[in-house]
């Protein structure tokens, strides 16, 4: 097997019946899923807040930011993994949580297919093909605040 560079690798993610590929350099931990806490007029992707490092950590389901129905309830342990990951281009960088239901593996992908910044929030930055699947590039550094 041939070594791949960072910017080549991506973390595989399942949300309901959409799969999604984030960077690898913005993946901070994968963790089993953190017990959310609902906060009352959040945007619908924002599933509440968790505990991470003793510090508060927003979670976003990724079902819903890709386009899906939600696949996570808030207070519940419906999704199987967070996903931490560094969000946004400020320095130092922010952190959110994605909830998931599974982190598949780490590939290394070509696009298939750009599309520039589109997408909820503006991080789907394209599609590529993982064996036979389909799966939409994610890059949270585009993220764009509603």
């Amino acid at each position: 097997m041939t070594e791949m560079a960072d910017a080549e690798r991506y973390l595989l993610l399942r949300a309901g019946d959409a799969f999604c590929a984030l960077p690898l350099q913005q993946v901070r931990r994968v963790v089993r899923a953190l017990t959310i806490h609902a906060l009352p007029g959040a945007a619908p992707e924002l599933l509440g807040l968790a505990e991470f490092a003793g510090e508060p950590l927003p979670v976003l389901d990724l079902g819903m930011l890709l386009g899906e129905a939600s696949s996570a309830a808030a207070g519940s342990q419906v999704a199987g993994v967070t996903v931490v990951a560094r969000i946004g281009d400020s320095e130092p960088p922010e952190i959110a949580g994605l909830a998931a239901d599974e982190a598949l593996e780490i590939s290394a992908l070509e696009m298939t297919r750009g599309t520039g910044a589109s997408g909820r929030h503006g991080m789907v930055v394209g599609e590529a093909l993982a064996g036979e699947r389909h799966v939409t590039v994610l890059d949270l550094a585009a993220w764009k605040a509603a």
